[in-house]
């Protein structure tokens, strides 16, 4: 199997990320940390604050980054998600698996079923034969498939036999809105944070908003303030040199085969941002146009392969 993945958003002036351990950086009165979280870049800078208020604000978030991948990745084995993956149940989630579940059904409605992450056994079977499973296995997964086959409690989350989540499209999104959040709530007025997916909150001194590019560090700017901003793109990540989709259509079961290069999707919540941008990269424009007048306060900016960039907004 080749995975091969390339960044579609990128903060201004960010560097190479370099680990889970990350690094710290300062310039002028800009605190920053880098790092690796949920498999992706990972970076948090706070403005106007000083250096040891900084430096123990972004060693909490780094704690907090920490205490939700044990919840919802899928490279630690002993995550409630493993667990889930593999028993088939999860006895007493959290409060934050439950709330992860709810914007999941959430986002399933809207898209109308077209964010659904229950299609990992898919990804699996086409991860395994590097790009191209045999109509059996595929069928097999496809089985195993369904969101609203899910069941989900207060003392307990069920899978249908055979079935597993990969939480890829939503979770990063999901632990961006509570480092904001988290940020929020000690009195910051300014930080921006990107945990896979980027969330600004208010805006550096005299600027209109943090500046994000659109596509890669010199592609189109937008300057993000007290927003949240997500991108998809059918090309990602492959499966193959011949360049298998890692974006699995719920409804076919198979790649994405759409002409978007990237979706991004504009919304308060990261997490809905992210399910949202993911449901995108699967439409037609006409069907993505109607999933976003469906939503609420939500803006769309794509590329398409033959349109150009197309934008929608609720």
């Amino acid at each position: 199997m080749t995975i091969t993945r390339r960044r579609f958003i990128a903060i201004s002036a960010a560097t190479a990320a370099v680990g889970m351990s990350g690094v710290y950086s300062a310039a002028a009165s800009m605190q920053q940390w880098q790092g690796v979280a949920l498999g992706a870049h990972a970076q948090i800078r706070l403005a106007g604050l000083d250096a040891s208020r900084a430096q123990t604000l972004l060693t909490e978030v780094r704690k907090e980054i920490s205490r939700l991948e044990d919840l919802f990745s899928l490279y630690r084995p002993q995550s409630a998600l493993c667990r889930l993956n593999a028993d088939g149940h999860l006895t007493s989630p959290s409060p934050d698996f439950l709330a992860l579940a709810s914007q999941i059904s959430a986002a399933h409605a809207i898209s109308k079923g077209m964010f659904d992450p229950t299609v990992q056994p898919l990804w699996q079977a086409y991860a395994e034969a590097g790009g191209k499973p045999d109509m059996d296995a595929l069928a097999d997964a496809r089985a195993r498939a369904g969101w609203r086959r899910v069941a989900v409690d207060a003392d307990r989350i069920s899978l249908p036999k055979g079935g597993a989540l990969t939480l890829n499209g939503i979770a990063q999104g999901f632990v961006t809105d509570r480092i904001a959040a988290y940020l929020r709530s000690e009195g910051l007025s300014e930080a921006l944070v990107e945990v896979g997916e980027i969330s600004a909150i208010g805006a550096p001194a005299g600027t209109e908003g943090w500046p994000v590019h659109i596509g890669s560090t010199d592609g189109p700017e937008m300057r993000l303030r007290d927003r949240a901003i997500a991108t998809s793109a059918p090309s990602g990540t492959v499966f193959s040199a011949d360049g298998e989709s890692h974006l699995i259509d719920p409804v076919s079961g198979k790649p994405a085969a759409s002409d978007w290069l990237r979706t991004s999707v504009v919304h308060d919540s990261a997490a809905m941002a992210d399910a949202l941008s993911t449901a995108a990269a699967l439409m037609t424009p006409d069907t993505v146009e109607r999933m976003i007048a469906a939503a609420d306060d939500v803006a769309f900016i794509g590329h398409h392969a033959r349109l150009g960039e197309v934008r929608f907004d609720a």
